[in-house]
């Protein structure tokens, strides 16, 4: 009799990402253009109440681009979580379809948020330079990274959200209730430089706060901010990261999961 073959790892976890991708992004080029339209219309209602309110950025810089490089991390950092505390509750069946587990769902689901990161993102820069004449990054590759620093951030926080969701229904959906005070919090309308000192220590702890004056002194030449810390927003979803495991497996061994066929 011929045995066929277990997928290796990265071919499962790639058919989950294509699957996930497909099923989110359904109706095909509209439906992808669609889920890329939100980013640019958060940009455009923040612009329209900067320029009702006449607010002037800080920095010596178009609208546009100065909300867009608040925007598009926290975003980033919504989508991710959302997608995280999504993916097991969806594909509660497709789990008992062996090889296929726990761990590589909630990891094809953070992957896909990551190519969706990188292609709203450049879609974002491209039509603000082709549409509004605004210079590219400073330094590309600094834009990058922090963006990827902003989904790692997203990822550990979004996994242990999505363990403590599995336990309690009340919290999954809080989740986007404790979300939105980091709107605020995330400096989409302001920077580092113009807040009072003492507003500055309370706000290093925010760190998506963190990630935004990290990718506006990777885009904008000259600005430089008095908190930005890499290793902050790093350290942060590494130990959400290091809490989740444990929860999930407690939860999973006190029989405490919510989730049922």
């Amino acid at each position: 009799m011929m045995t066929v073959p277990t997928p290796s790892l990265f071919s499962r976890i790639g058919t989950l990402v294509r699957r996930e991708r497909q099923t989110r992004f359904a109706g095909g080029a509209l439906g992808l253009l669609w889920a890329y339209l939100t980013p640019l219309s958060w940009i455009a209602f923040v612009v329209i109440v900067f320029r009702l309110l006449g607010r002037v950025p800080p920095i010596y810089v178009a609208p546009e681009i100065f909300v867009a490089t608040g925007v598009l991390p926290y975003i980033i950092f919504r989508q991710t979580i959302t997608s995280l505390g999504r993916t097991l509750p969806a594909n509660r069946y497709l789990r008992y379809i062996k090889p296929v587990d726990e761990n590589e769902l909630l990891m094809a689901s953070a992957i896909s948020e990551l190519i969706n990161a990188f292609i709203m993102s450049a879609m974002v820069f491209l039509l603000l330079t082709t549409v509004f004449g605004i210079p590219g990054p400073h330094q590309l590759g600094g834009v990058a990274f922090v963006f990827g620093v902003a989904w790692f951030l997203a990822s550990g926080v979004g996994r242990l959200f999505a363990a403590i969701g599995r336990a309690s229904d009340s919290f999954a959906r809080a989740v986007p209730i404790l979300l939105r005070p980091m709107f605020w919090l995330s400096g989409i309308f302001y920077t580092a430089t113009e807040l009072p000192g003492s507003v500055q220590d309370i706000l290093w702890y925010s760190p998506t706060f963190q990630v935004t004056e990290l990718l506006r002194e990777a885009y904008f030449i000259g600005y430089t901010s008095p908190i930005s810390d890499l290793y902050y927003p790093l350290l942060f979803g590494g130990i959400c990261f290091a809490l989740a495991f444990p929860i999930e497996k407690a939860i999973l061994k006190n029989g405490l999961s919510r989730e049922r066929l």
